[in-house]
């Protein structure tokens, strides 16, 4: 199998696909939306094995989701790919090419990234497919966003990487978002950023108890009712990220 470069020598190419949750800003609901994508890829692909990697040092993914791990689905949270209050891009680039199975036609990893780390210290990133940039509807989120959106730019278009993997493709997703008006106003507020527009994903009070261990895991099974077609859009993106290859000049609504 070729070859090709990683931070730490030579990787394989044939890696899984990989999603990253990230923002600069916290509470802006990275974890719950890997939580979907995660449990959402391997309930939706049954052939497939599903890799969430929990970089957050809260581990609030890797504590709430290791009971759902079986054969197809795994949490990883090692103290390896964190350290220094920084991620060790080394350790999660190998991690990532190193999801190697014969049992499995397809692979999956979705990351959750901390909030507060620059994108200059995350050249992992180059390894992904996708990049997901959740973000609520108020100013301080979005102005946020518009920075780290920027700061994405110009890491992809400096970074010694760019001319040996083409860079994710960068999917803006609005999240708690109360009604349409409020989806329209951040439409506004970011029309003139270089990237994608997701789906909004509008609030529930469920997704407050989506990390809470229930009997029989009734908050996880009514979150997956509430959010069906919107966790099998978000899912799509991944699966079909071959579609998103061309970084749109300004926004772009899918």
């Amino acid at each position: 199998m070729s070859k090709v470069w990683s931070e730490t020598g030579p990787a394989l190419k044939a890696r899984p696909k990989t999603a990253a949750f990230a923002n600069s800003k916290g509470g802006v609901g990275k974890s719950t939306l890997a939580l979907l994508m995660g449990l959402g890829l391997a309930t939706r692909h049954r052939d497939a094995s599903v890799n969430l990697i929990d970089l957050d040092p809260q581990a609030t993914i890797s504590d709430s989701l290791r009971r759902f791990c079986d054969s197809r689905f795994s949490v990883v949270s090692d103290r390896k790919n964190y350290e220094g209050g920084f991620p060790n891009n080394a350790s999660i680039i190998n991690h990532i090419h190193s999801l190697q199975s014969r049992r499995f036609k397809k692979r999956f990893a979705v990351i959750d990234s901390p909030a507060g780390i620059e994108p200059i210290k995350s050249s992992f990133m180059f390894h992904c497919d996708v990049l997901l940039i959740p973000t609520s509807v108020s100013d301080a989120d979005i102005f946020a966003t518009r920075r780290y959106i920027e700061k994405l730019h110009r890491l992809f278009q400096t970074h010694e990487n760019r001319h040996i993997f083409p860079p994710p493709a960068l999917v803006i997703l609005p999240n708690l978002v109360d009604s349409r008006d409020e989806f329209n106003e951040l439409r506004f507020a970011l029309q003139k950023e270089s990237a994608y527009l997701g789906k909004p994903l509008y609030y529930s009070p469920a997704f407050r108890r989506a990390f809470r261990e229930q009997k029989n895991d009734d908050n996880i099974r009514i979150i997956f009712k509430q959010a069906q077609p919107y966790t099998l859009w978000l899912t799509s993106l991944l699966t079909q990220s071959h579609r998103l290859e061309k970084r749109p000049k300004e926004l772009f609504q899918l």
